[in-house]
This record gives structure tokens, sequence and C-alpha cells, in this order.
């Protein structure tokens, strides 16, 4: 189907008084798909409704007609065209298998990077304010994990939520980051850098339209998605309240697994997940194995596959494997790269999720250290003629 009139009929659905997630799909379902709702000169399937719904097609079609409409369409189009954004709708052959078994799943997702091809995929929350074991039970469960090759799904949000989609990209681990805004900002602003390492290896994802207004409601929607598209989600610390106990809510509606790590009783940052476990509504996750054993997962399964590096790459990754906190103007120093040369190679393995760096300094990743050990060697340079005298000279005097 053209774009454009996909975005035509995402939009009336969207804007169209009466009408939410649960039921566009039932609208949707009831009639066989997206374009045989939208095709109002169908008699037949006219005659077959009863006035409820026969109502909220003809207000659909009103808003469907309206120029606005068509203009916000067209707006749509013209950024994703931009921007590289793609566009998949309910019913569509590439829509997210579990997210299309939610009753209220949305119609039409745009994506900015590229859709993992892993069969595993594993939602992280939880606070935006962790505690320091929070953060390493986080990065550790996540490492544990990472032999499955999953793909780890969160919010972008601070605390665990970037935790999560850090530690995925450093062990080489697609990620994809649900966005409770337009695919045309990122919020908090902060985490742009880290956006554009996402959509490197894995995808930013949002139901939302470019420019559309912003309400607190929307981390209710963004949350549902993050459940929606995984078999299990993990609470890392959470209150009483938040939204990560909200997603652990939306992940039991589905049947799906819900896992959350034990804390302090007296501490509040654990009220909201020893909750889940006393109200049995989450296993109880003291480390990965509790999770594989739930969820019936092996760890018979091939590691995550790296993209090959070239041969400027391998060098730079492999001094600063054994200069750890190298600095940029040592690296320049000890590979004599033009310094064009040097940036552009750092930024790509920063980017890459192979080195990270910190006030100017540059250390290996868990990526990266599994990039070097699936390297093949680097070429060894022809020994200078004066390389090859000084050889002979010393068999002559070993003799």
């Amino acid at each position: 189907m053209e774009q454009l009139a996909v975005l035509k009929k995402l939009s009336a659905l969207s804007n169209t008084p009466g009408i939410g997630a649960i039921s566009a799909k039932k609208l949707v379902d009831q009639h066989g798909g997206i374009n045989a709702l939208f095709d109002f000169d169908n008699k037949k399937a006219t005659g077959l409704q009863h006035d409820k719904v026969e109502n909220l097609r003809q207000a659909i079609g009103h808003t469907y007609r309206s120029q606005d409409n068509h203009l916000r369409a067209q707006k749509e189009q013209a950024f994703m065209a931009a921007k590289g954004v793609d566009l998949t709708y309910y019913g569509q052959e590439n829509y997210p298998e579990l997210l299309r078994e939610c009753p209220d799943a949305p119609m039409g997702l745009m994506m900015r990077g590229s859709w993992p091809k892993n069969q595993i995929f594993i939602g992280v929350v939880g606070t935006r304010k962790p505690s320091k074991y929070g953060v390493e039970f986080c990065r550790e469960l996540i490492k544990e994990l990472a032999p499955l090759n999953p793909v780890i799904v969160s919010g972008l949000a601070y605390g665990i939520d970037v935790t999560a989609h850090r530690t995925a990209l450093d062990l080489g681990l697609n990620t994809l980051a649900c966005l409770a805004h337009g695919i045309d900002r990122v919020y908090p602003k902060s985490h742009a850098q880290l956006a554009e390492c996402i959509v490197q290896n894995g995808a930013l994802l949002t139901e939302f339209w470019t420019q559309s207004e912003f309400h607190p409601s929307n981390f209710l929607q963004r949350n549902r998605i993050i459940a929606g598209l995984t078999s299990a989600t993990v609470v890392i610390e959470s209150g009483a309240k938040g939204g990560s106990l909200i997603t652990a809510q939306f992940a039991n509606a589905y049947d799906r697994e819900v896992f959350a790590v034990p804390g302090h009783p007296y501490q509040s940052t654990n009220s909201g997940c020893n909750d889940l476990i006393k109200n049995h509504a989450a296993h109880l996750l003291t480390n990965a194995a509790d999770m594989i054993r739930v969820m019936g997962w092996s760890l018979n399964q091939s590691p995550a596959q790296h993209s090959g590096l070239n041969q400027q790459q391998r060098q730079l990754v492999r001094v600063i494997n054994d200069q750890p906190y190298i600095h940029v103007d040592a690296l320049a120093k000890d590979l004599k790269f033009k310094l064009g040369t040097l940036q552009s190679e750092l930024l790509y393995l920063e980017m890459g999720g192979y080195v990270l760096s910190q006030s100017g300094c540059y250390v290996l990743s868990n990526r990266g250290v599994r990039a070097l050990e699936s390297s093949p060697p680097l070429p060894q340079p022809e020994p200078s003629l004066r390389q090859r005298l000084k050889v002979d000279r010393a068999h002559q005097y070993s003799e």
C-alpha cells in the first residue's frame, strides 16, 4: 500500500473522537483489515454493521477526507523520507508478532534503525534513580543473558533504562528504545548521542507523530509497547508507584512473564519490586539462571555476531586493549595516523559500541573485546633492509 495512503488512514484513526487503541484494533479486525475499514463504497460491509459501529466508521470517514488529515499525512511522509524513518502498521506482515497479540496494539509504528531478527526480546525497566547495586545488577544480568543474543527493550529514560541500553551496546547486542513522543526529538536531550548509537544497533520506535503534543499519558502508552514487544519484562528497583510497575501490569495483562529483583524491605526504591513478588505478580529474580529456567531457554545458542573491522580500526582496538584509558594524543603518536583518519575511526568505534571515551581517553567495551578476539591477525609488515642486515649479523655472531 502506498505510504501516504496508509498515513492518511492511521491519522484518521488516531484523530477521530471516540476512537482509541482498543476500538481501532477491533474495527480493523471486524472489517478484515485497514483497507476494508476505509472502503466506504462497500455497501455490503456497511449493511453488516450495527448503528454504533457504522456511526464510528462515518466519523472516521469524515476525518479521513478532511484537508487537515491530508496535510498532516503529507508532512509526516516528508519528514520520514528526509530522516530515513520506516513505517509498519497493524496487519502488515512485518508488524511485530508479539505486539500484534495485544488488544491495544498501536495501529502504526514509526521506526528509525533496523528491526532485529533475533528471537528473544526482553524488556528491562526500573527507577530513574537507581542505587549502585541496581545499576550493577542490570549490567550483570544482561551480560549473563548475552549468549542468548537477546534484544534489550527499554524506554531511553534516566536510570535503569539507559543502563540497559548502554550495556546491550557494550555487549554487541541489539536494543530497541520505545519513545513517548515523536521520532523528531529525543527525551531527555542528554541521551541524543546514545539514541544515535541505538539506531546503528537496533532502532528507535514510537507510535507518536512528529510535533505531536506531549501528554503525561504518553509514558503509559509507551510502557504498553515495551511490554507488548517482549516475552519477558524485568523490573529492577521501583518505588510503590511508577512507570515500571505499570509496564509490569501491562505485561501481566498480555500473559507475558514478569521478573522482579528483590531488595531491602526498608528501602523505598525496592517496595515496588517486593510487592510484585509478594503478590505473585512477578517471579523472583536473583540472576539470569532464574529467568532462563522459567522461560525454558537454553544457553546453547550461538552468541551475537560482530561486524568486521577494517585494518586501521583493528590496530586502534589492539592498542587500546594493550593500553587502557590511553589518551587520543598517545594514540596519534603510537599509530602515526593522520588526525582526520584517527578522529574518523575513533568516532566509528565509539558509535558502534566498541570503545568508550572519557575526557579524551579510550577503553575497550565488552563488544570491543569480543571483536578483538574474533578479528584475524594483523598482517606483519615486510622487514626493512636494515632490519634484515641486523638479523644476519646477529646470526653471524651467534655462530
